[in-house]
């Protein structure tokens, strides 16, 4: 077995299981046991747990940011902001890690969230100002709206429903298709402009993925440098 797909099967099981249990019960000897590889192993590839989970978020952050780019790419008309915004919460709700993430949720990350600090937190909302702020330049959101105050908006809209299943069980609630359709249809009359010119919005998106994976990965191996 190569270091490479060793290191994947790691995370992997990493992620099951810290998904499943959270990140303060999940050992690493669990951790070994569900990738059937030996403990040694994978203090071969990170000298801690936390350095591990890390890797994990790096690897994990990657993954969402091309599955909601793929589902974009796929969808004729993914590149309005209506359809994006779909995209998103669909991969966001398809990825259990990045939705803990994204709410904070101190079940799964346990130890790890409460070490963090507010940067994190800032980063993500920078970053959906800076979404809006492009998409305005492709004239796919109203120029006349503040940035900061739809990015806000956007963010309120995506965490509940990260965070309604808390308060309604998944048997009283919609299909999350069809919530994450009407939500974007809300997002459609409210936010958008008259221009459906989705090649353009896909363009804007991709060049902001990349940008996104770039500064979260130097950060993430700034931070592992420092804890070597």
């Amino acid at each position: 077995m190569s270091n490479a797909i060793r290191a994947n099967r790691i995370l992997d099981a990493a992620v099951t299981l810290i998904a499943h249990y959270g990140y303060d019960k999940t050992t690493v000897s669990d951790i070994a046991r569900e990738a059937s590889v030996s403990k040694g192993a994978i203090y071969l590839h990170w000298q801690s747990k936390e350095q591990l989970f890390n890797a994990l978020l790096v690897r994990e952050v990657q993954q969402l940011l091309d599955d909601t780019m793929s589902r974009v790419e796929d969808d004729l008309q993914g590149g309005t902001i209506d359809r994006m915004y779909y995209h998103g919460l669909l991969a966001l709700a398809a990825h259990p890690l990045m939705r803990a993430l994204y709410t904070s949720d101190s079940r799964i990350l346990g130890d790890y969230v409460r070490h963090q600090g507010p940067g994190r937190y800032t980063q993500r909302f920078l970053f959906g100002q800076i979404f809006v702020q492009r998409m305005q330049t492709a004239r796919l959101i109203r120029d006349d709206l503040d940035a900061t105050m739809t990015s806000y908006l956007f963010s309120i809209i995506s965490y509940g429903l990260m965070q309604i299943e808390t308060f309604i069980t998944s048997e009283q609630a919609p299909a999350l298709e069809e919530v994450a359709s009407a939500l974007a249809d809300l997002v459609r009359h409210g936010f958008a402009t008259e221009n459906r010119d989705s090649e353009a919005g896909k363009q804007a998106l991709r060049y902001l993925i990349n940008e996104v994976k770039q500064t979260y990965i130097s950060q993430r191996e700034r931070k592992q440098d420092a804890d070597d």
